[in-house]
């Protein structure tokens, strides 16, 4: 899934913009409930000026690039899903808060060591916040990577395990390389649905960062034991399942017919690896796939209700806005002026 916001009409400077909607719409794959909050803020206006892109490059890894600039003094708060993210900020300057670790990223964060670089591992879901300052510019790539990506990738050992007690936060620096490979990005156009050589870029630049920010963070000690990968086989074997699509159209007592697992122990399994239920999960892929088809197939809302599971189009609608914080006709009426 890729998206990048755009200039809305009405905009005074003629810079592209970016409104709550628009925020929320993006951030879904990455948080869950979003809040927002500015104390003069006029809620029709867009909150931020400049661009943002975001794209699943890999299952279970969510790469984030964002140029933008505060047009209020924004605080942004939401839970964020057990995992490891990894944030650089490249210019400007981002005060953000993991559970009770408070930092401030980028060359311009206050002396006398400045830290542009951090590696959050994160047990169980944790509150996030940011603090926007009016006028405040921030050009930050970020890294999420799922449990279920972190296990196939052998990172199994307790750094990563969602019965870690605590969350921890490690400072780094890029590489002089690294840097360079990120700067590319923000320099290259950003496209709404990246061609087969855009995602190659960003899929690359992605394992480089993800390789580099967990060695400095101490954070790769090796494969996973043989009996690990070996416990782990049903999941792997859903997460091909999720990939593909198949395990949307299932339920969840099927999953695990299919899997050979009770539903219990999916469920619990699910949630320890993932950090969120598998029913939640489900039901957020599920309208994801009825809003991508919404936007770039221009099928009908209640076609959409049926894609996701529901035999009502109002419940559909409210499930809908609840998770993107839009009505499935605004998705309908932006695929008809895209095809204009």
């Amino acid at each position: 899934m890729t998206g990048v916001m755009t200039r809305p009409a009405g905009s005074e400077s003629g810079a592209p913009c970016i409104d709550a909607r628009g925020l929320r719409e993006l951030s879904a794959p990455l948080v869950n409930r979003q809040n927002l909050e500015a104390a003069t803020w006029n809620r029709s206006a867009p909150l931020l000026e400049g661009r943002m892109h975001i794209s699943e490059v890999q299952p279970g890894m969510w790469l984030r690039l964002a140029d933008v600039r505060d047009r209020y003094d924004l605080v942004s708060s939401a839970e964020l899903p057990a995992g490891i993210k990894i944030a650089l900020v490249i210019a400007g300057e981002a005060r953000v808060r993991f559970g009770h670790h408070a930092v401030t990223l980028g060359p311009q964060a206050p002396a006398p060591t400045p830290t542009s670089g951090v590696v959050v591992a994160l047990p169980r879901p944790e509150r996030f916040v940011r603090q926007g300052r009016a006028g405040g510019h921030e050009r930050t790539l970020t890294l999420s990577l799922t449990p279920a990506w972190l296990a196939r990738h052998g990172y199994a050992s307790d750094e990563t395990s969602p019965t870690t007690a605590e969350t921890t936060l490690t400072r780094w620096a890029p590489s002089a390389a690294l840097l360079a490979l990120v700067m590319q990005l923000f320099e290259h156009p950003w496209r709404e649905r990246a061609s087969r050589a855009d995602h190659l870029r960003l899929t690359g630049c992605a394992l480089t960062l993800a390789g580099e920010a967990l060695a400095a963070a101490g954070l790769d000690g090796g494969p996973a034991s043989h009996a690990a990968v070996a416990g782990d086989r049903r999941l792997q074997h859903l997460g091909a399942l999720l990939a593909s699509g198949q395990a949307l159209s299932l339920s969840q007592a099927e999953l695990a017919q299919r899997l050979g697992m009770s539903l219990s122990s999916l469920q619990r399994r699910f949630r320890a690896h993932h950090g969120e239920a598998l029913g939640r999960y489900l039901r957020r892929k599920r309208l994801e796939a009825a809003r991508q088809a919404l936007l770039h197939e221009g099928i009908g809302v209640e076609a959409a209700a049926a894609r996701a599971g529901y035999t009502s189009a109002a419940n559909f609608a409210t499930a809908f806005k609840r998770e993107f914080g839009l009505r499935p006709s605004a998705c309908q009426a932006r695929h008809a002026l895209a095809r204009d």
